[in-house]
């Protein structure tokens, strides 16, 4: 199970459980190919829906899985291709204030799924190259000569995962409205002076490398990650409420969001979230998150052989059993992500070979046991909508 870095420092067994935070790992499969008209991907073969796709029947799970998750909130919506089956809001954002479809939420680690998108789009067009070393920007940093760009979008750099620092874990708990800076993010990484392996030897999970590669990115285009967001992915499909947080603030609605993880139950919405560095600065709600994570699974905005990089497992990753993409899961045929971040339990699924989009967000209640719920009810969702390729890993 993960956990939200702010958990109490007394409580914390394992730091190293931490790195998958604010929202990875899940691994795909091979995604079926896909054949791009006007920059945007389109299914390769005709949508078959699934028999046991059906609103009124799902809604209703849903409605069981809120009450025995016991959750405060519950947000879902379901699509297969374009077409939207269901989008569900369930319980409360604060007291006898319900929670609305429309209303945003942190996404933490499904910021990676648009970073690799940037990427790619960066790399179409010359201005950068995933073969490009780290010190043609951060010739100061360790290892920066051995460590590319495709490496650090890879999750195969080797430097530390900083939410693995016990020190980095007890300042964010005592000062949860800390903001940090991307070179604080880094220097708890590099601090003594090691990486985690050596780089391009294994794949292992880092937020320090997504903080890395925005300062790579920044360099090469001479523009900030905010104005690029906004030009390559954002503005050119449309997804007008999703953004990036300069600060702890979020547009109207907002789903609120609680932790137990500082031994008190407390609103955790507005804690500050620049502790995840470039590893899940963005917001969104849940109608966009549907459309994006479809157009992200079949390579939008991608020629086909930039979207295979995307998708393809590294040389160095487990040979069989899930991986992680440029930002993603994959696994048993789906594209994943399960963030938590700052009290926000979130999970997404989609499966390529039937073009079914699931995303579901949780927030927690005063049960304890409502914690990181969103990953089980998604995993419950596909049992019952693609029982013959459920979502494991």
């Amino acid at each position: 199970m993960k956990k939200d870095p702010r958990s109490h420092p007394k409580r914390i067994t394992n730091p190293l459980s931490l790195r998958l935070a604010i929202g990875l790992l899940s691994l795909l499969l091979m995604a079926c190919g896909n054949n791009a008209t006007n920059g945007l991907a389109v299914s390769a073969q005709p949508v078959q829906v699934p028999p046991n796709l059906d609103a009124t029947a799902i809604r209703t799970q849903l409605q069981e899985l809120k009450a025995s998750s016991k959750v405060k909130a519950l947000l879902t919506t379901v699509r297969v291709g374009d077409e939207e089956v269901l989008t569900v809001a369930l319980g409360d954002s604060m007291t006898n204030v319900p929670a609305t479809p429309d209303m945003q939420v942190r996404i933490g680690g499904i910021s990676q799924t648009f970073i690799g998108t940037v990427l790619m789009r960066l790399v179409e067009t010359g201005q950068i190259s995933l073969d490009d070393k780290i010190s043609k920007w951060m010739p100061n940093l360790l290892a920066a000569d051995k460590v590319t760009v495709g490496m650090l979008i890879s999750n195969t750099s080797g430097y530390k995962d900083y939410v693995s620092d016990p020190d980095f874990i007890e300042l964010v708990s005592a000062e949860p409205f800390r903001a940090f800076t991307r070179q604080e993010l880094i220097d708890y990484s590099v601090k003594d002076g090691k990486l985690a392996f050596e780089p391009g030897a294994k794949q292992e999970y880092s937020h320090t490398g997504y903080s890395i590669l925005a300062n790579a990115i920044e360099g090469a285009t001479g523009q900030k990650m905010p104005e690029l967001y906004q030009e390559l992915v954002l503005e050119p499909l449309g997804l007008t409420h999703t953004g990036y947080s300069l600060n702890a603030d979020l547009p109207s609605p907002v789903l609120h969001a609680f932790s137990s993880q500082r031994d008190i139950y407390e609103d955790a919405t507005f804690w500050n979230p620049t502790w995840t560095g470039e590893s899940g600065p963005l917001y969104s709600n849940i109608p966009d998150l549907g459309r994006w994570l479809r157009l992200h699974g079949t390579g939008a905005l991608l020629t086909p052989a930039s979207f295979q990089k995307v998708i393809q497992r590294p040389a160095v990753a487990n040979p069989t059993g899930p991986y992680l993409g440029f930002g993603f899961i994959v696994a048993n045929g789906w594209y994943a992500q399960n963030p938590g971040f700052n009290g926000y339990s979130g999970a997404y699924g989609y499966l390529p070979s039937q073009d079914i989009t699931i995303v579901v967000f949780t927030t927690e209640s005063t049960d304890p046991g409502s914690a990181a719920q969103a990953i089980q009810i998604l995993k419950s969702l596909t049992e019952t909508i693609t029982p013959t390729t459920p979502l494991a890993f």
